[in-house]
């Protein structure tokens, strides 16, 4: 997956929590009284260590295609500086 639909997932998915009060309690008086529930910062964590792994993998495969394609550039004689 690339790195900007896990972004996108993320957000969609952070979104999604707060908007549910069983995972987020959102006060209109303001910030300072909204806060995630305890079932919430338990949703985050999961959530956050499955992206996390994601994001991970991803750079990994862009590190790897970048080093390719400055591989291949070079063996072309296309060095860009």
């Amino acid at each position: 997956m690339e790195k900007q639909a896990i972004k996108d997932s993320m957000f969609g998915a952070v979104l999604e929590l707060s908007r549910n009060s069983r995972y987020y309690y959102h006060s209109k008086v303001g910030q300072d009284y909204s806060h995630w529930t305890e079932v919430g910062k338990e949703a985050l964590h999961e959530l956050m260590n499955g992206i996390s792994y994601k994001l991970l993998m991803a750079e990994e495969a862009d590190l790897e295609r970048r080093a390719r394609e400055q591989t291949l550039n070079i063996l072309k004689g296309d060095v860009k500086k």
